[in-house]
C-alpha cells in the first residue's frame, strides 16, 4: 500500500481507527492506577489520605500539559509530520514507565518511588494526550467531531476495562510483575499504528507557526468571554468525581469489607462497559441536542445520583443497589465528559485550537486533582456519606457555569 494511500488525512475510517487505538492506550494504565492500584492499596490497610495523595499522581501532570500545546505546534521533525513524532516519543515512554514499577519490590512500603513512577508515566501520557488531541483538531471535519470525540472516549474506557478488571484478574492469577509485563506489551504493540501511518500524503506541507505566534494566538482567544468563562468551567466540574474516588476506594474496601479483586472488576468492568456505551451514546447525542444542554443534564443527573446513594445508607450493603451506582455514574460521567469535549472544541480558536484545547484539558485534569488531594480532609470532617453529599451538591452547583457560554462565541468572532 502506498504511502498516500495510508494518510489519515484522506482516509476518515483509517483516521478514526487510529485516534480511537491511541485513546485506548492512555486508558490501559489509566485504569491500572487509578481502579485497580487504589484498591490495591487500600485493601492492605492504607487510609484515604493516602490513597488520594498517591492516586493524585495520576492527574497532577495533567495539571501543566497546557504548557505542551504551544511546543508540539511549534516544534516537530518534518519528515515524520506534524504530531507524529511526539505521539511515537510519549507513547514509547509510557511503556519504559509502566515496566519500570517492577523494580519496586513493595508497593505499600515504596510509596515514595511508586508514586514518581505515577507521575513520571503520567507525564508522557499527557504529553501523548495533548499530541493525540491536537492531531484530531488537525484532521477531523466538524460534522464529525461529535461522533469522533465519542468514539475516542468510548476507547479509553476500553481501556480501561483492560486496565481495571482485566489487571486485577492478571495480579490474583499471576501477580503484579505480570499485570505489569502485559500493560506494557500492550502500549508497545499499539504503538506501531503512529509508526506506520503517515498523518498526511507524502510532501505535504507541515506547519510550523512560532512559539510567540502561538503564544499570542492564545491570548487573544481567551479574551472573548465564552473560552475565558471555560477556564472556571473545567476547573470545577470534575471536582466532586475527584473526591470520591478516593473516598469509594476506601469506603467499600474498608468500611463495608469488599475484597479489592471485587471491587475493581465491578468498576473497572461493567461499569466502564456502561462508560463506553455512554461515550460513543453521548458523542451522537450531542451533535443533536447541543453540546451544552447535554452536559449540563449529564452533569446534574449526576450530582442528584450521589445525593440518592447518600441518602439509601441503609441500603449499602446490598448489592443491587451499590452495583446501580456503578453503571450510573459512569454513564452519567462518560456522557458529560464527552458534551464537555466538544463544547471545549467549540469555544477552541480555530488559530490555536490544539494549544488551547490542551489548555482546557489540562485544567480538567486540575480539578480531579484537587479533588483527590482534598479527599482526605473532606473525610476528616465528615462521614462517608456526607462525602457523597458534598461531592453531589458541589456537581449541581458548578452546572449553572454552563448558561454563560455562548458556543459559537469564539468562531464568530475568531474565525480561522
Amino acid at each position: 500500500m502506498a504511502p498516500a494511500e495510508r494518510s489519515l488525512a484522506e482516509r476518515p475510517r483509517l483516521r478514526l481507527f487510529a485516534l480511537c487505538v491511541l485513546y485506548l492506550a492512555q486508558g490501559i494504565p489509566w485504569g491500572f492506577m487509578a481502579i485497580t492500584l487504589p484498591a490495591y492499596l487500600a485493601d492492605r490497610g492504607l487510609g484515604t489520605a493516602v490513597v488520594g495523595a498517591t492516586m493524585s499522581m495520576t492527574t497532577l501532570p495533567y495539571t501543566f500539559k497546557w504548557v505542551w500545546g504551544p511546543i508540539i505546534d511549534s516544534v516537530t521533525v518534518p519528515a515524520l509530520g506534524r504530531r507524529r513524532p511526539w505521539i511515537l516519543f510519549a507513547q514509547l515512554m509510557m511503556a519504559l514507565t509502566v515496566i519500570s514499577m517492577i523494580a519496586i519490590p513493595d508497593l505499600t512500603s515504596g510509596l515514595t518511588a511508586l508514586s514518581w513512577m505515577i507521575f513520571l508515566h503520567n507525564v508522557f501520557n499527557s504529553l501523548q494526550d495533548v499530541s493525540v488531541d491536537a492531531l484530531a483538531v488537525d484532521l477531523l471535519d466538524e460534522k464529525e467531531r461529535g461522533r469522533a470525540n465519542g468514539m475516542m472516549y468510548g476507547s479509553k474506557y476500553l481501556g480501561g476495562f483492560i486496565g481495571a478488571a482485566g489487571m486485577a484478574t492478571v495480579i490474583e492469577m499471576s501477580g503484579l510483575r505480570a499485570a505489569l509485563l502485559l500493560q506494557t506489551a500492550a502500549l508497545i504493540l499499539i504503538m506501531m499504528v503512529p509508526l506506520l501511518v503517515r498523518e498526511r500524503p507524502a510532501g505535504a506541507p507541515v506547519d510550523r507557526p512560532s512559539i510567540r505566534r502561538v503564544a499570542g494566538g492564545l491570548v487573544q482567544a481567551f479574551r472573548i468571554r465564552s473560552a475565558a468563562v471555560g477556564v472556571a468551567l473545567a476547573l470545577a466540574m470534575l471536582l466532586g468525581g475527584g473526591i470520591l474516588q478516593a473516598v469509594s476506594a476506601v469506603l467499600f474496601t474498608q468500611d463495608l469489607g469488599w475484597d479489592a479483586g471485587e471491587y475493581a472488576r465491578i468498576v473497572g468492568g461493567p461499569g466502564l462497559w456502561v462508560g463506553f456505551g455512554g461515550s460513543v451514546l453521548g458523542g451522537f447525542l450531542a451533535d443533536r441536542v447541543g453540546h451544552r444542554r447535554l452536559a449540563a443534564i449529564a452533569s446534574i443527573s449526576m450530582g442528584l445520583l450521589w445525593l440518592v446513594f447518600a441518602a439509601g445508607q441503609e441500603l449499602w450493603d446490598e448489592r443491587p443497589f451499590v452495583y446501580t451506582l456503578f453503571m450510573l455514574e459512569p454513564l452519567c460521567q462518560s456522557v458529560m465528559t464527552v458534551s464537555l469535549f466538544a463544547l471545549f472544541m467549540d469555544i477552541s480558536s480555530p488559530r490555536v485550537a490544539g494549544s488551547q484545547f490542551s489548555a482546557y484539558m489540562a485544567l480538567f485534569n486540575v480539578s480531579t486533582t484537587i479533588g483527590l488531594r482534598i479527599a482526605g480532609s473532606i473525610s476528616d470532617v465528615v462521614d462517608f456519606r456526607g462525602a457523597y453529599v458534598v461531592a453531589g451538591a458541589v456537581q449541581i452547583a458548578v452546572t449553572a457555569i454552563l448558561l454563560f457560554i455562548d458556543p459559537g462565541e469564539t468562531r464568530r468572532k475568531l474565525p480561522a
